[in-house]
């Protein structure tokens, strides 16, 4: 009688045991999948080819172009500025004169690319404005 009770004891905590181990592997798999997540780069909302460049906009640079601005712009007119933005970390380095001519480059260049896609913005001089 003893015997059979210890037996059975062993054998329920074995299939605990058994259970268990299955939860923690989920448990490991979801936490791996959520550390792959908070690594992995932001997700980028849009990229443009430039002379040759790529330059890709996160919803974060998005953002911060946003609260940037004075008024509300559509979206297609802040992921252009933030590409904009990002662009001229590049062209620091550069002459004045040189980053004048480029950015106005630039911009026709991402406004040819928003006409082919579909998302030109209607008003350029809102552009032009207010980047000076």
């Amino acid at each position: 009688m003893l015997e059979s009770t210890l037996l059975e004891t062993i054998q329920t905590l074995q299939h605990q045991a058994e259970r268990l181990e299955r939860e923690a592997t989920a448990l490991r798999q979801a936490l791996a999948d959520v550390a792959e997540v908070l690594v992995s780069p932001a997700s980028v909302v849009a990229r443009y080819e430039i002379e040759g460049q790529t330059y890709e906009i996160t919803q974060a640079e998005v953002d911060a172009v946003k609260a940037q601005v004075a008024k509300s712009w559509s979206d297609s007119a802040l992921y252009e500025l933030a590409v904009v933005k990002k662009m001229s970390r590049v062209l620091r380095e550069r002459p004045n004169s040189e980053q004048d001519v480029y950015f106005f480059k630039t911009v026709e260049a991402i406004q040819a690319i928003s006409v082919a896609d579909g998302t030109a913005v209607e008003d350029t001089t809102e552009l032009q404005n207010n980047a000076r």
